[in-house]
């Protein structure tokens, strides 16, 4: 398995997982790992994919990723503006 796909599906998985996380809001320090691993993992992949041009005219992965593990810093930003 190459290192595009490799980063690509440890991106959409750490991103599943963090959101996953997110229901019980005592497990939101590891959402937040889970989401780093997943954010860093995503750039990989489309750092590697804007280098090589594998995924011409698709989406790449990478992107679905990217949002999947920005969803905890979202949740964290809208309790810290609901708690003011």
């Amino acid at each position: 398995m190459s290192l595009f796909k490799l980063s690509g599906l440890i991106a959409i998985v750490a991103g599943i997982i963090c959101c996953a996380l997110l229901f019980n809001p005592s497990f939101l320090p590891f959402a937040l790992i889970f989401a780093i691993v997943g954010y860093t993992f995503s750039t990989i992949n489309i750092y590697l994919n804007a280098k090589y041009e594998i995924t011409k005219g698709s989406f790449s992965i990478g992107y679905a990723g990217m949002i999947l593990a920005s969803v905890p810093v979202i949740f964290i930003l809208v309790l810290i503006i609901r708690n003011h």
